[in-house]
């Protein structure tokens, strides 16, 4: 088999899960695209800091390894935009039913488990040991950090952040471009552009950067 070529972008602490997880079977990492560190990483080499500076880009395979939503969702437009190829990220133990649908650009880390009928949408982080129950539905480049439990029949916006060890009952809804501090129990549904956390959560404040 011919191995795909592949470029990371960001070349931080994510990425580290990233080069682990992957599959070097399928695919060889040529190297990083890091708007702030030169010479290598893990390494590899990065490229350069611009992703319009890649030589011959349609001949590679890309992955964002970035973890801050906002950011992931710039990239993953300008990849979009550029017509370049996004792989999904799947760790082998990883545990994904067949029915879960898969957008692209997903990286799903050690350990974790989606249940049926659960849509992950493009551009998601799942962490390590995260369990996303069924019939979950999680929106474009939203991050699910480690050992996050997400309970039956969530509903997840969009660019939202989900911090370490939080549980969600199920049926819950989640607004878009929020944040759920780590170790947060959500039994309320959370709007929009807000940052809540604690035991049952409550506000700490508004985001006004949309």
């Amino acid at each position: 088999m011919i191995k795909k070529k592949l470029i990371i972008i960001g070349a931080g602490g994510f990425s580290k899960s990233i080069i682990d997880s992957l599959d070097r079977k399928k695919y060889e990492l040529i190297g990083f695209i890091d708007t702030f560190k030169v010479g290598s990483h893990q390494g590899y080499p990065i490229l350069g800091n611009d992703i319009n500076k890649v030589d011959e880009s349609m001949n590679y395979n890309y992955f964002i390894g970035i973890g801050d939503p906002k950011i992931r969702l710039h990239f993953f437009n300008l990849i979009m935009s550029k017509g370049l190829s996004l792989i999904n990220i799947i760790d082998p133990t990883a545990i994904v039913s067949s029915s879960t649908k898969l957008g692209i650009g997903v990286y799903i880390g050690k350990m974790c488990i989606i249940n049926p009928d659960t849509c992950i949408g493009d551009g998601v982080v799942i962490n390590t040991r995260s369990l996303i129950e069924h019939g979950n539905s999680i929106g474009c480049c939203c991050n699910i950090s480690t050992n996050v439990v997400l309970n039956g029949d969530v509903t997840v916006g969009t660019k939202t952040f989900i911090g370490s060890c939080t549980v969600v009952n199920g049926q819950i809804t989640i607004g878009n471009n929020s944040v759920i501090g780590s170790g947060s129990v959500v039994i309320r549904h959370i709007p929009n552009n807000v940052v809540v956390a604690g035991s049952p959560t409550r506000l700490i404040r508004e985001i006004n950067d949309e």
